[in-house]
């Protein structure tokens, strides 16, 4: 994972878009907990693909919604 839209990238595939919402539109500042775009379920799912496909583990006191707000903030 080189940067941030990487991050982007992976999030977008593993969310539940909305009827009308554009996966392109996933953006470092897209605020992903006030949009619902993820619930505790979709967080797991990011950690553990950022662990499979990235090599990124992390600790289980980082995984607290305040680093899930948006891309950018993880």
């Amino acid at each position: 994972m080189n940067s941030v839209e990487d991050l982007c990238t992976l999030i977008a595939r593993r969310i539940t878009w909305g009827r009308g919402e554009d996966p392109q539109s996933l953006t470092p500042d897209t605020p992903l907990l006030e949009m619902g775009l993820v619930d505790s379920l979709a967080i797991m799912e990011i950690v553990s693909a950022l662990d499979a496909e990235a090599g990124i583990s992390l600790p289980d006191t980082e995984i607290v919604a305040a680093n899930f707000r948006s891309p950018k903030a993880l």
